[in-house]
């Protein structure tokens, strides 16, 4: 049943998916060609255009009816005469067009005589726009139009209607506008007429408002005061070819308005947005809204990248690839206004990238309870040695029951955890055990003590293969285990050797699962270096019980025959040839006896100074010297050298060292004696000026019995078990022996003993 369920899992959970990606992308559909979320929208938009900001084409200049020009020439309305000055001196230098966004729509009854120098001013310029306005008397529309003596003396008239939206933002404006009967273009439309721009009538048949591409924020078009046209304190030719517009943008007066551009609650004047719609005109700028297949196409693909994703991807992952496609998903957003002025409404599609992770988690929690908990059901019936350790609750709901099924199952696998980690971690061998890629899951204490690893865990997720470097096979001297064994997924037995020249039965064993596959590597390293030392051992004793203890006894067996045989001959120099004999055993016997203390016997560790053992060990070997007349001087040696170490076994050790110096030395010769610190050890040197060793006879000079000079000088007397006492020694003290000689140079031999912590 757990086999189905498992099975069945990941069907039903892409079966799942899929119909919650459908409701997903059909509910981001309709969000976005209903444009539900118009505000989201427009607050996107907004930022869009404030991001941007336009060169101008230098061809539209606001006259402003600016504060410095309401303090100079008095409070608001000023007197149409002064108007008509100012259209006067505008149009002395030629403007394609001027705009007077200012309203005229009655005569002036206490000064009749100025609508007719007004009326006569703009007949004279030929190029005056002025404006209409729409107004509503309950729900008739109707239109207010200048007086007649300025309407028909005007080149053009155009409405001043700016749309605001819901929000107070003005975006758009309607380029055209009517009551049934009468319609007008838009006031910038109508200025480029007056300009001699015929073409732009046409956007009298784009019934729609049309969105405005912000050129700038607030003062970004050139101005000059009213004040200053009037006090003819600017250059000439500024207006020549110009368009101009004519507004208030004084505090108090006029219209203002909130703006996509507007900065710090800065409002932007009426006057100042006709000027971006005119240069939208002029430079040809456009940006429009997109349609809704397009909105819905835009997010529909975004979304269902991510859809895509969530089902291949990790939790991490997908919360980054969610976050992702929304930043792309406004950049794109922002790309297609910046290259084609369209205007995309993503907000469907970020609230489907927003909901879409907190969805996805659900559906994978939910898979995975109904996962755990079949799971579980054949957990226990697997294990059922394994009991809970208490009945859940019945009134517990779902979610609570699921999680005290993992929490129990996690316990027992803990439990078995431990105990098999135990198991491992208590074999006196080091264990480890792999994956098929060699790489360490589990150790034990005796593992990390032989790498020298701090704990167990340190050796954990490393590769196998580097550790075992050092671990040579003896008959082939390559690694034991090599990527090789690793990808033949064999058992093997291999004998080797480490760089401490232990001796070692490494034994690899694969792993499988209850479908026979291989999950793995058990890795024992053996050290039979004490088996393999008792062998030699016995060997060695069996060699000398046999041979080397033998031949003297013998000689001295067979001189008490020969003294029977003739007992009144040469009787005292048979007595000495069998106390030579007799001496030779005995020396041979004591030898043996101490190299086999300094193998396997019990050392007496203590902090000594090592100094003092040298002075001791020169001392003892002074009387053998002076019969040579060979001098054994101390050339280098600090007062104190500590070490923990067997004083009676390292003292015979330096006297073996010492002995040998003077038997291969010749006579009225030095011997050099020294302690010096070498990284963690220090290092006892005896240097002689003797025959030398030569390089073939270097690598057995430690074996027992072994003599390096026995043929070239035999007159030289030994045991050839000196230095390999020598070694002995020194390994037991965790050192060793330093060898450099040369045939015909002398020798010189290092004893590496470390240093007192």
């Amino acid at each position: 049943m757990a086999s189905a369920m498992t099975s069945s899992a990941p069907l039903y959970s892409k079966r799942l998916w899929l119909l919650i990606s459908g409701i997903v992308l059909a509910l981001v559909a309709i969000l976005s060609h209903q444009r539900t979320f118009i505000i989201a929208d427009n607050l996107i938009h907004d930022a869009i255009i404030a991001s941007q900001q336009h060169p101008l084409t230098g061809r539209v200049v606001i006259v402003a009816i600016d504060d410095d020009s309401i303090t100079t020439l008095g409070r608001w309305p000023w007197r149409r005469s002064l108007h008509a000055e100012l259209v006067n001196r505008i149009s002395e230098q030629q403007p394609a067009a001027i705009g007077l966004d200012i309203l005229f729509s009655e005569a002036d009854l206490q000064h009749p005589e100025d609508d007719r120098l007004l009326a006569q001013a703009i007949r004279q310029s030929g190029v005056i726009t002025l404006p209409v306005v729409f107004n509503q008397m309950g729900q008739i529309p109707y239109v207010q139009v200048p007086a007649p003596m300025l309407a028909q003396e005007a080149a053009s008239l155009g409405h001043v209607h700016i749309k605001v939206d819901d929000d107070g933002v003005v975006r758009s404006a309607l380029m055209w506008q009517s009551t049934g009967q009468e319609q007008y273009p838009h006031f910038s439309t109508a200025v480029l007429i007056a300009a001699g721009h015929p073409h732009q009538s046409t956007a009298l048949k784009q019934p729609d408002a049309q969105l405005i591409p912000y050129a700038g924020n607030q003062g970004y078009f050139p101005r000059i005061s009213y004040r200053d046209v009037i006090e003819g304190r600017i250059p000439d030719e500024v207006f020549k070819d110009k368009l101009v517009l004519v507004g208030a943008t004084a505090t108090g007066i006029g219209d203002q308005y909130a703006t996509p551009v507007s900065r710090d609650g800065q409002l932007m004047p009426g006057v100042e947005i006709i000027a971006n719609i005119l240069e939208s005109q002029l430079s040809g700028r456009t940006i429009s809204p997109a349609a809704p297949w397009q909105n819905v196409a835009l997010n529909l693909v975004f979304v269902s990248m991510a859809l895509l994703g969530f089902m291949l991807l990790s939790p991490l992952a997908a919360l980054l690839l969610s976050f992702s496609l929304l930043v792309l998903l406004l950049l794109a957003t922002y790309a297609a206004a910046i290259a084609s002025g369209l205007l995309l409404a993503p907000s469907a599609g970020a609230l489907g990238l927003v909901l879409i992770y907190p969805l996805w988690s659900w559906h994978r929690l939910d898979t995975a309870a109904r996962f755990l908990a079949a799971e579980f059901e054949s957990f226990k019936r697997d294990f059922p040695m394994l009991p809970m350790s208490k009945p859940p609750a019945a009134f517990h709901d779902f979610l609570d029951r699921r999680i005290n099924a993992l929490h129990e199952a996690t316990h027992q696998l803990r439990g078995m955890h431990r105990f098999i980690s135990d198991s491992v971690n208590g074999l006196p061998d080091p264990t480890l055990i792999c994956d098929p890629g060699g790489i360490i899951r589990v150790a034990n204490q005796a593992a990390a003590s032989y790498f020298g690893a701090d704990n167990p865990t340190a050796l954990q997720q490393q590769p196998l293969l580097p550790l075992l470097q050092h671990i040579q096979d003896k008959q082939s001297s390559h690694p034991a285990i090599n990527l090789q064994v690793l990808l033949a997924q064999a058992g093997i037995e291999v004998e080797a050797q480490d760089e401490k020249q232990r001796e070692l039965l490494v034994k690899l064993a694969p792993c499988k699962d209850a479908a026979e596959r291989h999950i793995g590597w058990i890795l024992s390293i053996i050290d039979v270096s004490k088996l393999w030392q008792a062998e030699k051992d016995r060997d060695e004793a069996f060699r000398f019980i046999t041979h080397d203890i033998r031949a003297p006894l013998s000689s001295i067996i067979s001189l008490v025959e020969l003294q029977k045989l003739s007992p009144e001959k040469n009787g005292e120099r048979w007595l000495a040839m069998i106390e030579k004999h007799a001496d030779n055993a005995l020396t041979l016997a004591d030898d043996f006896v101490q190299l086999t203390r300094a193998k396997s016997g019990h050392y007496q560790f203590h902090e000594h100074n090592l100094a003092d053992l040298l002075h001791e060990a020169i001392d003892d070997a002074w009387a053998l010297a002076h019969e040579r007349n060979i001098t054994i001087t101390l050339t280098d040696a600090p007062f104190e050298a500590h070490a923990c170490v067997d004083s009676t076994l390292l003292k015979r050790a330096l006297a073996n060292l010492l002995s040998n110096a003077i038997k291969f030395s010749p006579d009225h010769s030095v011997i050099s004696c020294s302690i010096r610190p070498s990284g963690r050890y220090w290092s006892l040197e005896v240097q002689d000026k003797g025959i030398g060793i030569s390089p073939e006879a270097q690598s057995q000079l430690f074996q027992s019995f072994s003599r390096a000079h026995q043929q070239s000088h035999p007159h030289i007397e030994g045991t050839g078990l000196g230095l390999a006492f020598v070694q002995a020694v020194a390994t037991r003290h965790q050192g060793e022996v330093r060898l450099a000689s040369a045939p015909g140079k002398g020798s010189s031999f290092s004893i590496l003993i470390p240093r007192h912590a």
